[in-house]
């Protein structure tokens, strides 16, 4: 936690407004004294800057502690009523060791005001909240210019997972495969050519659409997932297989789009697909609200170039949204990741 440290422009706002506050309070503690010569005038008005500046610090620390206690937006009315009630207990007890302090040691000779003591400790509580309120503008503009960044950033993401996907899916590979195993079926199996161009269909209506929102039900996702699986089934046959263990309750629960499919993809992309020894793939949901998606590792001999992208892309929507970070597991014999499920 930074203890001093409210808002980046603190510091600017405290240099812009202590200054005119330690006049206003020396005008109303000295009268017209304060004038009498220049050192009337520097020495009270560098210690009165001094006591302002420790009142403004200490304010600042509370407002920070206040602000990691209270963290969200319903919050702020609390958070703010409590602040106020601290920031005026101690501006009336930093104005009146400042207001008794001076006529007791008598700074420069200069007599002190006494009747003006009530209006001086009104001035403070006045500018402590005009300081208080600048504060809490910069940091609130603060704050919501990081979640308009944080958004853009979610944004790009969620473009950059839809290219992935559709990249994948239009490369000339994955096209003449799909194109090739329903030429076959046309001809000797009808029926079946028919649902696999259903289902390819489903799979390229779901990856134009997937960047409408930001995140997506695991009932939707996974029906897009039995699509495109229906389709490695047709080339793969028995060297692919895929189980799933999916608690009911956990469908309506949030995650991003793409996700399942990225991970599915890595895993046929990475692993050797044979029929006496198939690739097994595993998407089960956890006690702990988690979605796991693991296979059996069977290693390509040559091995196929990744740089991650679909992973970090995975990686860096979690981070943006503010959830818990995904896990990913490889002992040798198994590949797991773990993806954390968002309530709806």
């Amino acid at each position: 936690m930074t203890i001093f440290n409210y808002s980046s422009k603190e510091r600017l706002i405290g240099a812009i407004l202590i200054p005119p506050m330690a006049f206003a309070l020396n005008c109303m503690i000295f009268a017209s004294s304060y004038f009498q010569s220049w050192q009337s005038f520097l020495w009270p008005t560098l210690i009165t800057m001094a006591m302002v500046l420790v009142l403004y610090t200490l304010c600042s620390m509370i407002t920070v502690v206040l602000a990691n206690h209270f963290p969200l937006y319903s919050q702020t009315f609390k958070r703010i009523g409590i602040a106020i009630v601290c920031y005026i207990i101690i501006t009336i007890i930093g104005i009146t060791i400042l207001f008794f302090g001076y006529d007791y040691i008598r700074v420069m000779g200069l007599n002190v005001k006494m009747t003006n003591y009530p209006w001086m400790v009104v001035v403070g509580i006045t500018g402590n909240l005009l300081f208080t309120s600048f504060n809490e503008g910069a940091s609130f503009y603060e704050k919501w210019r990081k979640l308009v960044d944080e958004a853009d950033q979610l944004k790009k993401e969620n473009l950059q997972s839809q290219l992935e996907g559709l990249k994948g899916q239009v490369n000339p590979h994955f096209l003449f495969n799909s194109l090739n195993s329903l030429s076959s079926l046309i001809s000797d199996e009808p029926e079946k050519a028919e649902k696999f161009l259903d289902e390819l269909s489903k799979v390229y209506r779901y990856l134009l659409r997937t960047n409408e929102d930001g995140l997506t039900s695991l009932d939707t996702e996974m029906q897009f997932i039995y699509s495109y699986f229906h389709l490695l089934k047709t080339r793969y046959g028995d060297g692919l297989e895929m189980e799933v263990r999916i608690n009911e309750r956990y469908l309506v629960y949030m995650l991003p789009p793409l996700t399942l499919q990225i991970l599915v993809e890595n895993a046929v992309k990475h692993n050797m697909i044979l029929k006496d020894q198939p690739l097994k793939i595993l998407i089960m949901t956890t006690n702990s609200g988690k979605l796991l998606v693991s296979n059996n590792l069977q290693r390509k001999e040559r091995m196929v170039s990744s740089n991650r992208v679909g992973l970090i892309n995975i990686v860096n929507k979690y981070r943006l949204m503010k959830q818990e970070e995904i896990t990913v597991r490889d002992d040798g014999k198994e590949f797991a990741v773990a993806v954390p499920l968002i309530p709806s």
